[in-house]
């Protein structure tokens, strides 16, 4: 009976590493789409000359897609909604300036049992950078 205890306690603390393995590969996948979201609605906006409300809302549809379990009002969306045009010379006027984050709300899996909070479970991805407007004058 000791042995079969010993078993049982041993199996479920060795599920930690193959759980974890999978909620890796689950997290790697969704941040990759959201990049790829992400670059695609910067790209719009490079030729729009700026963040557009249907670009915006495109942009925040596709994320809550790929991220069922975060409601809209957590994304994290500050773009440049006014419009920017190409200079024939680098100028910081022509930049089209974006953050955009979503909550990876489960970082570390069977948190319960390794004692991590829920609160504690989650991070902010976030994406702040700047593109050129295409957009002449």
């Amino acid at each position: 009976m000791k042995t079969f205890i010993v078993t049982i306690a041993a199996v479920v603390l060795l599920m930690v590493f193959p759980m974890q393995n999978v909620q890796d590969i689950v997290n790697s996948h969704k941040i990759e789409r959201f990049d790829e979201i992400v670059y695609s609605a910067t790209q719009k906006a490079r030729t729009d000359g700026r963040f557009t409300s249907s670009n915006i809302s495109q942009l925040k549809g596709k994320i809550l897609e790929v991220f069922p379990e975060v409601a809209e009002d957590e994304l994290i969306v500050n773009v440049t909604t006014t419009i920017k045009y190409k200079r024939f010379e680098f100028d910081s006027r022509e930049a089209i300036y974006y953050e955009i984050g979503v909550p990876i709300k489960k970082i570390v899996s069977l948190n319960n049992i390794l004692g991590v909070a829920d609160e504690d479970n989650r991070t902010d991805y976030i994406i702040k950078e700047y593109v050129l407007s295409e957009v002449l004058e």
